[in-house]
């Protein structure tokens, strides 16, 4: 299975791609953070973003992306905003073939370590050990992205284990 991870931003747009074989050995294959230019605004933004994704996807060829889901803070324009970049995503990746599901960061959090409001950190090593990462992540986005996707594949193999029981 091939799962692209994408925590959206409109500045920060984080991506991390992983592969399983057999669901057995999970391999991180890339991942990375588009950086939008703070000076043009947020709706010059959104073409770059569906531009650098879609050659992202064309290259790595996704069956399964996870956007992070959405949560509303104290600030409604920034929900907004983020709501916004999160349907560019869903666009880009569907057009390409891919079948979109979305996680909450606490869903992916409490899934990976046991606790939904673990430190990023935490989480970050969780990756650096399971997908033998030896260089520091580029961005805190691309590890929240690739921890999307390896959320995915866990509960994906959970999943498939219950189907062959007859669960």
């Amino acid at each position: 299975m091939r799962v692209l991870g994408i925590d959206p931003g409109s500045l920060n747009l984080g991506w991390g791609f992983i592969e399983t074989q057999n669901d057995q050995r999970v391999t991180q294959v890339q991942h990375g953070c588009l950086k939008a230019n703070p000076r043009h605004d947020f709706l010059q933004r959104l073409p770059f973003l569906a531009q650098e994704l879609d050659l992202i996807i064309r290259e790595l060829k996704p069956e399964v992306t996870v956007i992070e889901k959405i949560f509303l803070g104290k600030n409604v324009d920034s929900a907004f905003k983020l709501g916004h970049v999160r349907g560019v995503c869903a666009v880009q990746c569907q057009k390409e073939g891919s079948v979109v599901v979305e996680y909450t960061a606490r869903a992916v959090k409490k899934q990976i370590t046991g606790s939904g409001s673990a430190e990023k950190t935490l989480v970050q090593n969780f990756l650096y050990r399971q997908l033998n990462i030896a260089d520091p992540f580029k961005s805190e986005d691309a590890s929240d992205a690739l921890a999307l996707a390896f959320c995915h594949v866990l509960l994906d193999s959970v999943n498939k284990k219950f189907q062959r029981l007859g669960v």
